[in-house]
């Protein structure tokens, strides 16, 4: 687990969900499929850069799937930042059998994976990305994002996935189980925060999810949390 204490001074990490893609319009699991942003998802794109004008972001890495790349354009665009820079890091989990499927084909197509999905999450589904495959590539990105605060970037943005997001924020706890789940709609925004400012006699460490999966605008917000489901 990356050590936030060798960090100095303030630095914001915030992370993405990327808008409403023409997958999710469909209801469908997208996985690694790759699937365009709609319409909507494009304008919820535009609200959150507004959304972020003032944090002060500094670079945007982004998944090369498109719906979570071309959110990432949108936001760097509006910001006046560089094109986003992609990282394999923050692609969505593979999920196997049932990608590009919706919930009503994977139950009368494949009952006994539905079944195991009910009680493992991911683990139970052939050909899904495991857990410690998960928390691997999360702790990858977070030595990245320390590497780059440490070099003096102080306000990150990734744009990524509500499945690889899980991990992101789990590997900060040193979990390594898929339960508990924080939900999150397109758009949702999270923040980690780490305040290594010398404050008082032994230097003060402080590190927290100031933010976890907030809808700057709730009303954009869609159900579709299947990867939080046992």
């Amino acid at each position: 687990m990356t050590d936030f204490r060798e960090l100095h001074g303030r630095t914001d990490f915030y992370f993405l969900r990327h808008g409403e893609s023409e997958g999710n319009s469909s209801r469908l699991l997208q996985g690694r499929g790759d699937y365009p942003l709609s319409e909507a998802g494009r304008q919820q794109a535009l609200r959150v850069a507004g959304w972020l004008g003032d944090k002060g972001i500094q670079c945007v890495l982004a998944s090369p799937l498109a719906r979570s790349a071309e959110t990432a354009r949108i936001v760097a665009s509006a910001l006046e930042l560089p094109e986003p820079e992609t990282r394999e890091e923050l692609t969505e989990l593979d999920t196997g059998l049932f990608t590009g499927l919706a919930v009503t084909d994977i139950r009368s197509r494949y009952p006994q994976a539905w079944s195991a999905f009910q009680r493992e999450s991911w683990e139970g589904v052939p050909g899904a990305e495991r857990a410690a495959d998960l928390a691997e590539r999360a702790g990858r990105l977070w030595e990245e994002l320390a590497a780059r605060a440490r070099s003096g970037r102080r306000s990150l943005l990734c744009v990524t996935h509500s499945g690889t997001m899980q991990w992101i924020i789990k590997t900060t706890f040193g979990c390594r189980a898929w339960m508990p789940v924080v939900p999150m709609g397109n758009c949702a925004v999270s923040r980690f925060s780490v305040d290594n400012r010398l404050r008082e006699e032994p230097v003060r460490h402080y590190a927290e999810w100031s933010l976890l999966a907030y809808q700057p605008f709730p009303e954009l917000e869609r159900e579709d949390h299947l990867f939080l489901k046992r």
